[in-house]
């Protein structure tokens, strides 16, 4: 019947997106409830959900890179967490939705939890995407490895000179880009005033942000604690280029 329904060559008899989501087939066989992780597992990613709000912007920009690269294979947890948060299956979380799942995790106040959002919506549209949740919470899946934060280097280099300059920095941001955030990023990597980031200086921003990284509001999980101190390795590698 679910199947039946998703074949009509009539667009007006086919079933919605929407209508497909909410089907009863798919919703008994498949319960949100049967998808989720492990408190544990869902403890650690909302521990990085607030570490991610400390992070510099070069490393969010790096994550967002790399979550665009990540295998379904890599990241199969990440996405199971993800559906717990956008508990309407529509594929974007609400700030209701991510306020409801994190009050599970821990006594977050709405202003903790406000500040731990608007850190994650980096597009500032007013919900979570899969991308955004998957850049805060990739080091939750383990150690990113130096083979993929120089394939993000490479990303962000387009032209291939071996720096990140500004004009990459413009074209990586697109619509976001303003001069202000272009200046910042440069500020928080160029340590040697050249106008322009080499893959050393992208490599220590990066890691700098893990270094004595205190969970800001004080909700760190003892799962969050081994993930961080244990950093387990993540050695997949990025499918295409």
């Amino acid at each position: 019947d679910f199947v039946a329904a998703l074949l009509k060559l009539n667009p007006n008899e086919r079933l919605t997106a929407q209508q497909a989501l909410e089907h009863e087939w798919l919703t008994n066989s498949f319960a949100l409830s049967d998808r989720r992780p492990d408190e544990a597992e869902m403890e650690n990613i909302a521990g990085h959900i607030t570490n991610y709000g400390r992070a510099g912007e070069m490393k969010k920009l790096a994550l967002m890179v790399i979550a665009h690269k990540s295998s379904t294979d890599d990241i199969m947890k990440l996405r199971k967490a993800f559906d717990q948060y956008d508990s309407s299956n529509d594929g974007e979380v609400t700030l209701a939705e991510f306020r409801s799942e994190l009050r599970k995790q821990g006594n977050y106040s709405d202003e903790e939890i406000d500040k731990m959002f608007a850190s994650v919506d980096v597009n500032k549209e007013g919900t979570i995407s899969y991308i955004e949740f998957l850049a805060a919470t990739l080091e939750a899946h383990g150690h990113i490895e130096e083979d993929r934060l120089a394939e993000a280097f490479d990303r962000i280099d387009s032209d291939d000179t071996g720096y990140i300059s500004r004009k990459n920095l413009e074209g990586m941001l697109g619509k976001e880009f303003t001069e202000e955030r272009v200046d910042r990023l440069l500020a928080e990597c160029d340590e040697n005033n050249d106008g322009r980031i080499d893959f050393d200086e992208f490599y220590r921003a990066f890691r700098r942000s893990n270094e004595g990284l205190v969970n800001e509001i004080g909700h760190v999980s003892t799962a969050t604690e081994h993930t961080e101190t244990g950093l387990l390795t993540l050695s997949t590698e990025i499918p295409g280029a």
